[in-house]
């Protein structure tokens, strides 16, 4: 078990699952229980003697390195981490950091720790879209079935990490970028709104206003309005393209706006917004062009209704297994 999370299991920071993992090993052998107890001592007392030590932050920090190395070279006469001469030596360390000034190291490593990784905050749309605003004034639009985490000292570090789909409307500032961190790229803030969709297989930016850059690896490039970028598994290059339509921002709109569209491209929106099945049997009608403005609360079937009406070569027929639009 690390002193990372019996650190936070003490301090009340730990998940619900390390929570569990801490009380399972203290109850499987009394020793553990005894480490834990020793250990939320010297986390107290260090928290106590911080706002009196004598040493600066420097100081201290120099005293740790020295602590420290001492322990890796006292690891090679060590057979096994759980062994009772590991956890006394541990302790003596502990307790001479702690009156060296380790109270304000111990508390502040973890502290930082947390911070840094650990209590990122989150907001998560699961059967609704979501509108918040970030501490920094910026707006998000999350869609449906979609997260975004963002650092704890956002003031001053504007990093975003996001699974699913999100609009982004940013409060510009020169002193502290914004960036939209996925599996695959890293998006820039120059001033701008932007969406990005980040799914299996690929990511999606659609610039709507402003510059973004976005970087992959060696690659880089800057998109402007009306640009995107497609980001597949595996690509060395990115590849600027026009973004024809204003399909990407339904959620956020509450409209399917097609001018000129691929019936396939709409099509793929409204699979995804209504999580239906509708299929098209031939390339020729996938390629097909359509103009029409749906509203999202439109029942699927008057949505389908209506392509019909917009497009009478559309043929629909109905399955257990979906819809099928023929010519």
């Amino acid at each position: 078990m690390s002193e990372d999370i019996l650190s936070k299991y003490i301090l009340g920071e730990a998940t619900e699952e390390e929570r569990s993992a801490v009380e399972a090993w203290v109850k499987a052998d009394a020793r553990n229980a005894e480490k834990l107890k020793q250990l939320e001592i010297i986390l107290n007392a260090g928290q106590r003697i911080a706002q009196q030590s004598p040493l600066t932050e420097a100081e201290a920090w120099a005293k740790f390195k020295e602590l420290r190395n001492a322990k890796q070279e006292a690891k090679g006469n060590v057979r096994t981490i759980t062994s009772l001469r590991t956890y006394r030596w541990l302790q003596i360390a502990a307790a001479i950091l702690v009156i060296i000034g380790g109270g304000w190291l111990s508390y502040n490593f973890y502290k930082d720790h947390r911070s840094s990784s650990e209590q990122w905050s989150s907001l998560t749309a699961t059967t609704a879209v979501r509108v918040d605003t970030l501490p920094d004034g910026s707006v998000v639009h999350l869609n449906k079935n979609s997260s975004i985490a963002y650092a704890p000292d956002f003031s001053s570090n504007r990093a975003i990490r996001i699974t699913g789909e999100a609009f982004f409307e940013v409060k510009h500032d020169e002193n502290s970028p914004f960036t939209v961190q996925t599996k695959e790229i890293l998006i820039k803030d120059i001033g701008t709104a932007f969406n990005v969709k980040s799914v299996t297989g690929h990511t999606e930016v659609i610039v709507e206003s402003g510059i973004v850059s976005v970087s992959k690896e060696k690659a880089l490039i800057n998109l402007k309005a009306r640009e995107r970028v497609m980001v597949y598994k595996g690509d060395k290059s990115l590849r600027v393209e026009e973004s024809k339509d204003q399909l990407y921002n339904y959620y956020r709109t509450n409209k399917f706006v097609a001018n000129n569209t691929p019936l396939r491209r709409l099509v793929a929106v409204i699979n995804e917004a209504y999580g239906s099945n509708i299929q098209i049997s031939s390339n020729v009608l996938a390629d097909t062009p359509i103009t029409v403005t749906l509203k999202l609360e439109t029942p699927l079937q008057d949505v389908l209704q209506v392509l019909k009406e917009t497009t009478p070569e559309i043929k629909i027929d109905k399955s257990a297994n979906g819809i099928v639009l023929h010519r």
